[in-house]
C-alpha cells in the first residue's frame, strides 16, 4: 500500500501527475484538478514519477514531501561524448594490482545503484559484498574443488568448462575464477519477482560503469556464478539470505594494466521497422 497526497493549495492544475504517472491513477476533474483513483493506494507502485515531476511540489508520497527530496541538477549529467568514450573503452580487467578497495567505496557505489530501474519498482534485490582476500581465495578454492569433483565423475559442464586447466593453475599459483581480484559483489532477488534476473543484471550493469569513474576495474565472474549453481556449500559460504536467489557477480579492483587503446567491434546490426 502506497499512500499519495495532494496538496491543492500548491496545484498549479498542469495535469502533469496524470501524464508521467504509469498505473494512470490521476484523472482531471472539470476545474483541472487532479483526483486519485479509488484504488490508488493499493495499485500505486511507489516509484514516485508524480512526486519528482510535479513543479510546485504539490505532491507526497508515503509521507515524503517533496522539499524532502534532492533537486535534479542536469549540469552534473555527463555529456554523451564523456559517456560514450566510457562504455567505448571500458575493459573487463583480468590482473589487478594489491591495492586494496576500501569499504567506503563499495558503500558509495551500492548507494548510487540502488537507484537502478527494477521491473513495476519492485526493488526487490540485495547485495554481498566481499573485500577480503582470504574470503576470495576461500570462493576459489571452493570452486576449484567443486571442478575436480566435476572432473572426476566426468560431469557434462566439462566439456563447455575448461576445468582442468583452471585447476592446473590454481595448484600453479594462478586464480583463473576470481582473477587475484580485491572484492567482488553479488546480488540477490526473490525467486517470485518475475523478471529478477533481469532487474539484478541491469544493477550490476550501473555498478560496473559507475565503478569506472572510482578507477576500479570490474569483470563478471561468470565461473563463479556457474559454481554456485550446482555447488550449495557455496552459498552458505556466501550467507545468502533463505528464500532469495543470487542472480549475478562481479569481481573488482584497481586494474594492474592501463588500456591504450580502443579494439573495433563487429558493425551496428540495425533494422528499422516502420
Amino acid at each position: 500500500m502506497n499512500t499519495i497526497v495532494i496538496d491543492y493549495d500548491k496545484c498549479k492544475k498542469d495535469g502533469i501527475c496524470e501524464a508521467v504517472c504509469p498505473r494512470k491513477l490521476f484523472a482531471i476533474d472539470e476545474e483541472k484538478k487532479p483526483q486519485l483513483a479509488p484504488d490508488a493506494s493499493a495499485s500505486c507502485i511507489g516509484c514516485g514519477h508524480c512526486l519528482a515531476a510535479c513543479p510546485p511540489g504539490a505532491i507526497s508520497l508515503n509521507d515524503t514531501k517533496p522539499e524532502a527530496c534532492p533537486s535534479v541538477n542536469h549540469n552534473l549529467w555527463p555529456m554523451y561524448p564523456n559517456l560514450d568514450h566510457l562504455i567505448r573503452s571500458r575493459r573487463s580487467i583480468r590482473a589487478y594490482s594489491q591495492q586494496p578497495v576500501e569499504r567506503q567505496e563499495i558503500e558509495e557505489l551500492l548507494d548510487t545503484v540502488r537507484y537502478a530501474p527494477t521491473g513495476n519498482n519492485s526493488q526487490a534485490m540485495g547485495w554481498l559484498a566481499i573485500n577480503s582476500k582470504p574470503r576470495m581465495e576461500q570462493l576459489t578454492e571452493m570452486t576449484i574443488d567443486w571442478f575436480k569433483s566435476c572432473i572426476a565423475e566426468k560431469h557434462p559442464l566439462t566439456e563447455r568448462l575448461p576445468m582442468a586447466r583452471m585447476v592446473e593453475a590454481w595448484e600453479s599459483g594462478n586464480d583463473m575464477v576470481l582473477r587475484g581480484a580485491p572484492a567482488l559483489v553479488m546480488n540477490y532477488s526473490d525467486d517470485n519477482t518475475g523478471i529478477f534476473s533481469i532487474n539484478c543484471a541491469i544493477a550490476m550493469t550501473y555498478f560496473e560503469l559507475a565503478a569506472a569513474t572510482k578507477d576500479l576495474g570490474t569483470c563478471w565472474a561468470g565461473i563463479l556464478m556457474i559454481a554456485a549453481m550446482y555447488e550449495p556449500g557455496i552459498e552458505a559460504a556466501l550467507g545468502v539470505p533463505e528464500g532469495k536467489r543470487l542472480c549475478s557477480a562481479l569481481m573488482f579492483g584497481h586494474s594492474l594494466y592501463q588500456y591504450k587503446r580502443i579494439p573495433l567491434r563487429n558493425e551496428l546490426q540495425l533494422n528499422w521497422v516502420d
